[in-house]
């Protein structure tokens, strides 16, 4: 090694910088936020999204983790790690926070969505709730409330905040905001709903040329009313709905379903773990507008509701035995008395009752006669009972339990009962970008004592995963268009990349600095060099501090 040569690791991050470039991600935070900081707000928020792309060291560790980053390829060569501690960095969440945060992050998705070439006609929503440690005292102001609420991370002990968002081609972030810990999913979709046509105007596009697309949390006489012949939505009906069984009774009822198959191949273990679905559509009322109704069954049933049927057959099953029991216990003077009694016998919801009847003989009492016998007095009956389940009724509640509805009003003509459950089953983009925000340590009351601060780093954290799901879909396009194949996990060949298997790629990625001259330890080799073709990155990235005006780099972009 030369003398005096400075050695750092830069991993994927020089990636991360070429793609906050196309975005305009500092560029667009600066315009927001002008100062005279050593470091701009836009480049301390590039520093805060590479932290969090590489390991997410807490707040006051930043500074720390980038001593060992060549700062000034990545941020800039008048930066030095030193910059980027704690306080410089709670100034610009301070910062974010009073100008608006989510008002910063429409600004940069804005300018994502126009660089990328976004697709904005399908609007998925969800929302999960976050938990943290710490006290948390209730603001008195209109900021963040962190309390407790309904845990979705199943810790109800713990206080929380949380997080709605709109995507948009599946998993690119589009719209975010943090929410207090007790916020109702109903009143975010109406809020949403209200703020939805000036949100999608802002991108150009118009009420009627977009879908929304959200669970069943949408489905509520005032989100319908919203909504009206305006917004195009798909969603699913929640039980709670009477008219929800009443459809699936019909459409199982009716048959004639349309088979679908899987919409996925993915095996595990050489099994198939994807649901098979069958499809039937029907028209529902609700408050007065007629909808499309898909019936959907799976045939992977929901587990829950299977152990409810199992439960609900067994108790009913008791009930029946228990009724059973005492009505054995009786004798009857007549027949017609123990046919009526029979016939009085409740059957179960699940379970078939046969009857029959047994008579026995009673005695006069006395001395017995002279043949030996007593003479007969009369008779007295019993019932007796054979019990068995209800086969078909068992059967047709498990089918219905395999059944959801989703309901639309985006006509037929524009999408089939098939693509009306295929963009449906696009929320599971939503959900796993979820996974990637859920990290309690990162939002621990020991770094980040301000609630205002927690909504501040949120951005960060969105930001992050927009920037990591556009390199992702960048790979896919070009694996898909030019129809090659990338290195994927345990060496096999992959057409379906994914940002954590480019980073894991270029991990042992280093740099030797010296005069402003950087050499890669190790030349690229031949998969890091395809991943760089994939994601359209030139190799001089990893050693030029070369970077173009924004406006410049995404001219050149497209």
């Amino acid at each position: 090694m030369p003398e005096n040569m400075a050695v750092f690791s830069l991993a994927h991050l020089p990636i991360v910088k070429e793609y906050a470039q196309r975005m305009g991600l500092v560029e667009t935070i600066d315009k927001a936020l002008p100062c005279n900081m050593q470091v701009s707000p836009g480049q301390t928020t590039l520093g805060l999204v590479m932290n969090v792309l590489c390991g997410r060291s807490p707040v006051y560790r930043v500074e720390e983790f980038f001593r060992t980053r060549d700062v000034g390829l990545l941020i800039g060569e008048e930066i030095s790690a030193k910059m980027l501690n704690d306080d410089a960095i709670g100034r610009v969440l301070d910062r974010i926070y009073e100008y608006g945060t989510w008002k910063i992050f429409s600004d940069v998705s804005l300018n994502a969505c126009k660089n990328f070439m976004v697709k904005c006609s399908e609007i998925h929503q969800d929302t999960t709730s976050v938990s943290v440690w710490g006290e948390y005292k209730e603001a008195s102001d209109e900021s963040l409330r962190i309390v407790c609420g309904h845990s979705k991370d199943k810790r109800p002990d713990l206080k929380q905040f949380i997080i709605s968002m709109l995507c948009v081609e599946g998993n690119l972030p589009f719209h975010a905001e943090i929410l207090d810990g007790n916020a109702s999913d109903k009143k975010i979709n109406g809020k949403v709903l209200e703020e939805l046509p000036r949100i999608m105007s802002r991108h150009g596009v118009d009420k009627l040329d977009f879908i929304y697309v959200a669970d069943s949390a949408l489905a509520t006489k005032t989100n319908f009313s919203l909504m009206g012949d305006d917004i195009r939505f798909i969603t699913r009906l929640p039980e709670n709905f009477g008219i929800c069984g009443e459809t699936i009774s019909k459409a199982i009822a009716v048959g004639a379903w349309q088979d679908v198959g899987r919409l996925s191949n993915r095996k595990v273990n050489g099994k198939e773990v994807c649901a098979s679905y069958r499809l039937r559509e029907e028209t529902v009322n609700i408050e007065g507008r007629k909808y499309r109704a898909v019936v959907v069954h799976s045939d992977a049933h929901d587990r829950r509701r299977q152990k409810r049927i199992d439960n609900a057959v067994k108790k009913d099953a008791k009930a029946v035995q228990t009724r059973i029991a005492a009505l054995s216990k009786k004798e009857f003077f007549c027949l017609p008395d123990a046919q009526k009694a029979a016939s009085e016998l409740k059957e179960g919801s699940f379970h078939h009752i046969a009857c029959s009847f047994e008579s026995r003989p009673v005695y006069r009492r006395g001395r017995l006669g002279k043949e030996g016998n007593r003479p007969i007095q009369g008779e007295r009956y019993r019932v007796l009972t054979t019990v068995s389940e209800a086969v078909e009724a068992v059967k047709k509640l498990k089918e219905e339990a395999g059944c959801f509805v989703l309901v639309t009003n985006v006509p037929i003509e524009e999408k089939t009962a098939l693509e009306i459950l295929k963009t449906y089953k696009e929320q599971d983009g939503i959900e796993r970008n979820f996974g990637f925000l859920k990290d309690p340590l990162i939002a621990n009351d020991i770094f980040l004592k301000k609630p205002h601060r927690i909504e501040a780093m949120g951005l960060i954290f969105i930001l992050a995963l927009l920037l990591w799901r556009l390199m992702e879909r960048s790979m896919r396009e070009k694996v898909k268009k030019e129809k090659i194949v990338l290195q994927g996990w345990n060496n096999l060949r992959t057409t379906k990349p994914t940002a954590f298997m480019m980073v894991s790629k270029f991990s042992p990625v280093f740099v030797g600095v010296k005069d402003n001259l950087r050499v890669l330890f190790t030349p690229l080799d031949k998969f890091q060099l395809e991943y760089l073709d994939a994601l359209d990155v030139s190799p001089s990235v990893f050693s030029k501090t070369n970077t173009m005006a924004g406006g410049a780099r995404r001219a050149g972009y497209h």
